[in-house]
């Protein structure tokens, strides 16, 4: 299972470094990357990283060797399953059951008020419409 450290780096739990023909530039790794993104992206996603529905930063693991940054291909499998984890604690927790009686959300529950102000306006006319034919007019 995929863990992220204390700075929020994807890790596969083992502090095991790869070896020197494992690694790979960032544009590399950008072509490799599931929509491929520009290597400008990958190296966001190392230095800032990205946010998660949770609010969380997860980033791409990586290391510099002289003045070049380079990632390997586990750890950008392990970047996206982070990614994605945090992404579904995130919306498995606002799935739990609200306390609420009618268990919809604020918003659903003001629209159906409104409609139904709406509703009661139109039979309103209607009604006010049938009266004025009633009398001639």
């Amino acid at each position: 299972m995929f863990q992220q450290d204390s700075i929020g780096k994807a890790t596969d739990g083992s502090d095991e470094a790869p070896a020197a023909e494992e690694h790979i530039t960032l544009s590399q790794a950008a072509k490799l990357a599931p929509g491929r993104p520009s290597p400008n992206c990958v190296w966001r996603w190392c230095r800032e990283g990205v946010r998660a529905a949770s609010g969380k930063r997860v980033r791409l693991k990586h290391v510099r060797f002289g003045s070049r940054i380079y990632t390997t291909r586990q750890w950008l499998a392990a970047f996206g399953l982070a990614l994605a984890e945090a992404d579904a604690a995130h919306f498995e927790r606002n799935e739990q059951p609200q306390d609420r009686d009618d268990g919809q959300s604020p918003l659903r529950r003001a629209r159906r008020s409104r409609r139904k102000a709406t509703d009661e306006a139109r039979l309103r006319h209607i009604q006010a419409e049938r009266e004025l034919e009633e009398a001639g007019l």
